[in-house]
């Protein structure tokens, strides 16, 4: 009971971090004329590591497989939102707004491969 009560908190503020990264990101990278600096790019750098240690631990702690199903669906999805904004043809696509923006694809892209190796480890054997 506590070691799903720890999971699910530590899940529910990693999807608190990883939505209030999302919002600075939008707020950084749009059409506003101050562009972003370098500090701007590491505070989502950091959120983003933030957000998947939470994300990481919550997983590793739970020991229900619905909870690695509903993390894998959630991630998924955002990650598909995040390729779909993506937009490289914008005069403003350089180098540093893609490390940016394959940030938001690559870290639910490394929550999803962890939590398909967890539900392998708990996949009952034959």
């Amino acid at each position: 009971m506590k070691k799903n009560l720890i999971s699910n908190l530590l899940l529910l503020f990693g999807s608190f971090v990883l939505l209030g990264s999302f919002a600075y990101r939008l707020l950084i990278t749009s059409d506003i004329p101050v562009s972003y600096g370098m500090d701007e790019a590491i505070t989502l750098h950091v959120l983003l590591f933030i957000s998947t240690l939470l994300y990481i631990c919550g997983s590793i702690i739970s020991s229900q497989n619905g909870i690695h199903y509903t993390v894998i669906a959630v991630l998924a999805l955002f990650m598909m939102l995040n390729i779909y904004f993506l937009n490289s043809d914008a005069e403003y696509f350089d180098v540093s707004y893609a490390q940016i923006a394959i940030a938001f694809i690559l870290h639910p892209l490394f929550v999803i491969l962890m939590n398909i190796f967890m539900l392998l480890k708990t996949r009952p054997s034959d």
